[in-house]
């Protein structure tokens, strides 16, 4: 079951981190979001960084999340991020075969990797930039702590009896399971009032946990460690009039993660690594009640003991100031 789990802890990951810049929000403001992601692949990446087909022939998935980021104060923003939220339709390409074609069980092509996702609780701090505790016109560096809350409570016995039926079932679910925590490191250089670079890492570790398996019943013991996100993106800003202002980024992303452990054990070849590039355009309008749309496209470069994923991904995120 070893594919299985690395395809579902690729799931985990099918939107972009909340990089962005080190920007924080001015006090008193709510930036409020809603997120769509289309997430699909068909091959993935072996230990050797060779594509393949994927297990079971690949997925695809639609995710659904939001997030609130709240201006404590003009150096200190609160944040509540649901991403990816949840996954509300998702489709494996081939039959799931529990024994292999042995014939004890029927296979089943109704299986899904739908549910709900972990949500991120943090607060970010400018530490230098035109509002930070040190203030710098040219360069913007926050930093933000945070824990993951996990939220997914999967039901496997209820899944193996439909699956055994026939009946559409949940595969797994589509989270760790485990409670994180860690931060975020972000640095933006900024060349001019237009364009800027920004760094950005994100690390966390997670906690043991005892998790329910798919088959035989019962529970057994995993230690993730930690993931890693490292991201450098170029963002170039433009004020078409008063009232829009678009931005374009090109964010190159790499994320991984070391050999996780089941019951005390190393799973061999389960450490993943991906590069992936995906390039971005948004529009902010400036109306009563400012509102900015963001697009984007996720493709992979290279990885090992991942899936090599496209995503499109679409944001509506929403402003308003209450001091």
């Amino acid at each position: 079951m070893k594919k299985l789990a690395l395809l579902m802890l690729a799931l985990v990951v099918v939107l972009p981190a909340f990089a962005d810049d080190a920007k924080v929000m001015p006090a008193g403001v709510l930036r409020t979001y809603v997120i769509m992601a289309y997430n699909s692949f068909t091959e993935s990446y072996d230990n050797d960084g060779k594509l393949q087909d994927a297990y079971l022939g690949g997925v695809t998935a639609l995710n659904f999340g939001g997030a609130l980021e709240f201006g404590v104060t003009d150096q200190i923003t609160a944040a509540f991020q649901w991403a990816p939220g949840y996954t509300v339709y998702s489709e494996f390409a081939d039959p799931f075969d529990l024994d292999g074609g042995a014939g004890a069980l029927p296979s089943n092509d109704k299986a899904n990797a739908n549910g709900i996702n972990d949500l991120f609780i943090g607060a970010k701090i400018q530490i230098l930039g035109s509002q930070g505790f040190i203030p710098n016109d040219s360069m913007r560096l926050a930093a933000a702590l945070g824990i993951v809350v996990p939220l997914a409570d999967p039901d496997f016995e209820e899944a193996f009896t439909d699956y055994s039926n026939g009946d559409a079932f949940t595969l797994s679910a589509s989270s760790k399971e485990a409670f994180g925590y860690g931060f975020r490191l972000y640095y933006d250089y900024l060349f001019n009032e237009n364009f800027f670079i920004n760094l950005y890492n994100e690390t966390i570790f997670y906690s043991s946990v005892e998790k329910d398996i798919f088959y035989p019943a019962g529970t057994q013991k995993y230690e993730y460690g930690y993931d890693a996100t490292f991201e450098i993106e170029p963002q170039y800003e433009y004020q078409l009039n008063d009232l829009v202002k678009l931005t374009a980024g090109l964010p190159l992303t790499y994320t991984m993660s070391p050999a996780y452990k089941v019951d005390g054990t190393e799973v061999a070849d389960s450490e993943t690594s991906l590069l992936k590039i995906a390039p971005s355009i948004s529009a902010f309008l400036r109306t009563t009640l400012p509102v900015e749309f963001k697009l984007g496209y996720g493709l992979p470069l290279m990885g090992t003991n991942d899936n090599a994923s496209s995503t499109l991904t679409a944001q509506i995120r929403v402003y308003a100031k209450f001091y």
